[in-house]
C-alpha cells in the first residue's frame, strides 16, 4: 500500500512536470506579437493566422485521435507529443519569414493536442473519484507554470540575448522530460480498483440517466467554448494593448502576461480544493463571475489597477482547471475517458482557432479596446449555461 502511494505521487509529480513543459511554449508566440509584427512586416491579420492556423490543425486531428487514446500506452504518447514539442521549438528559433514561423507553431500545438487526452485520463484515475479534483487542479497548476514560463522567460532575456533564445534553452529540458515518463507505472492497482468499484457503483443509474449527462457534457463544453472565445480574444492582444494603448514596452508587457498565468498556478492549486467542498460546477461559476469583475477593472481603470486586477484575474482563471476538468471525468464514462477528454479539448482548440481572427476584425473595426466589453458579454453567457448542468448524483 505504501509503494502504491509512492508511484501514485510519482506518477503525478512526473505528469505535472511534463504539464508545465508541454505549456512552455503555448503562449510565447502571442506575447511575442508586437516583435513579429515589426521585425517581420506581418499584418494584425497576419498575426492572427499564426494563433489561428496551428489551432485549426489540432481540432482538425482531436477527434481521430481520442479513439486512439484507449486503445495506446498512454505514456507513450504523452512521451511522442513533447518529443514534437521540443524540435519545433529549434525550428521556431530558426524562422525568418511568416510561414517559416507558422509551421513550427502548429507542430507546437499538434502537441499539445497528442499530450492532454492521455495525460488527463492518467491524473484522472492516481486518486479517488472524491479526490480527483485536488490531483487535476495540481496537474493543471504545472501547466499553468509552463504557460506562466515562457513569457516570463521572454521578459528576462529578450532585452540581451533575443526571443529566439528564449525557445532555445527549454528544448533540453523538454526533451529530457519525455524520457521520465517512460518510467512512471502503467496505474496504481489499488487506486484504479477503488475507482472502479466507485463507478460500477453507479453503473445502472448512469445507464438511467445517460441521456440527462450527455446534456451535462454538451453543456459544459458550450460553457467552456463562450467563455474561452472571450478570454482567448483578451490573451491573444493583451501585449498589444499594453504597448499601443497603455504604453509599456515589449519587454514589460511580456512579463505582465506572463505574470497571470504564473499566479494562476495558485488558483489551479487552490481551486481543486475549494471544488471539493463547494462543488465543480459551483466554483466554476465563482470563478467565471470573478473573471467578469476583473475584466472591466482592467478595461476601465487606471495602469496601477490594472496591474492588480488582471493578476486577480489569472488566479480566478487558474482555478477553474481542476473542477472543470473533474467535471468532464463525472459526465462521461471511465472506460471511454480517453475519447471524452479528446472532445473536452476541442472547444479550447477550436475557440483558440477562430477567436484571434474574430478579435482581429473587432480591432480594425471598433479599436483594440472593444475586446473588453466584448469578453464580459461572453463570459456571463457561459456562467448562464453552467447554471443548466445538472448535478451528477440528483435524480
Amino acid at each position: 500500500m505504501a509503494d502504491s502511494t509512492v508511484d501514485t505521487w510519482w506518477a503525478l509529480s512526473v505528469c505535472t512536470l511534463t504539464h508545465a513543459f508541454i505549456h512552455v511554449f503555448a503562449i510565447m508566440h502571442m506575447a511575442l506579437i508586437p516583435v513579429f509584427m515589426k521585425e517581420l512586416s506581418l499584418s494584425i491579420f497576419e498575426s492572427g493566422l499564426l494563433v489561428s492556423i496551428p489551432l485549426g490543425i489540432s481540432v482538425s486531428i482531436s477527434l481521430p485521435y481520442g479513439f486512439l487514446t484507449d486503445r495506446i500506452d498512454r505514456r507513450k504518447l504523452m512521451a511522442a507529443s513533447l518529443i514534437l514539442c521540443g524540435f519545433s521549438g529549434v525550428a521556431l528559433s530558426r524562422a525568418n519569414s511568416f510561414l517559416t514561423l507558422l509551421l513550427p507553431l502548429c507542430f507546437i500545438s499538434l502537441s499539445s493536442t497528442l499530450y492532454h487526452p492521455p495525460a488527463l485520463s492518467v491524473v484522472s484515475e492516481l486518486l479517488s473519484a472524491k479526490q480527483r479534483s485536488r490531483a487535476l487542479g495540481i496537474h493543471g497548476a504545472g501547466g499553468t507554470s509552463g504557460v506562466a514560463i515562457g513569457p516570463i522567460t521572454l521578459g528576462l532575456i529578450m532585452g540581451t540575448y533575443g526571443w529566439r533564445f528564449a525557445y532555445l534553452i527549454w528544448t533540453l529540458p523538454i526533451l529530457v522530460s519525455s524520457i521520465s515518463l517512460l518510467k512512471i507505472p502503467k496505474s496504481s492497482s489499488r487506486t484504479r480498483r477503488d475507482n472502479s468499484e466507485e463507478e460500477t457503483v453507479q453503473v445502472d443509474r448512469e445507464k438511467q440517466n445517460m441521456k440527462r449527462l450527455r446534456r451535462g457534457y454538451l453543456l459544459l463544453l458550450f460553457a467552456l467554448s463562450v467563455r474561452g472565445m472571450g478570454g482567448q480574444s483578451v490573451s491573444t492582444y493583451m501585449t498589444t494593448y499594453l504597448v499601443s494603448n497603455r504604453g509599456l514596452s515589449e519587454s514589460v508587457s511580456s512579463l505582465v502576461y506572463g505574470l497571470n498565468p504564473f499566479v494562476g498556478i495558485l488558483g489551479s492549486l487552490s481551486g481543486g480544493y475549494f471544488a471539493e467542498f463547494s462543488g465543480n460546477k459551483r466554483w466554476m461559476i465563482i470563478a467565471y463571475t470573478a473573471g467578469m469583475f476583473t475584466l472591466a477593472c482592467v478595461w476601465l481603470g487606471p495602469l496601477w489597477f490594472l496591474m492588480v486586477f488582471y493578476l486577480v484575474g489569472g488566479y480566478f482563471g487558474g482555478s477553474t482547471m481542476g473542477p472543470s476538468t473533474s467535471l468532464a471525468a463525472e459526465l462521461s464514462p471511465r472506460e471511454r475517458r480517453g475519447l471524452a477528454y479528446a472532445v473536452f479539448m476541442l472547444p479550447f482548440n477550436l475557440v483558440g482557432a477562430f477567436s484571434p481572427v474574430i478579435a482581429a476584425k473587432i480591432i480594425e473595426l471598433f479599436g483594440i479596446q472593444t475586446l473588453f466589453p466584448f469578453a464580459i458579454f461572453l463570459y456571463l453567457i457561459s456562467i448562464i449555461v453552467l447554471q443548466n448542468i445538472p448535478e451528477k448524483n440528483k435524480p
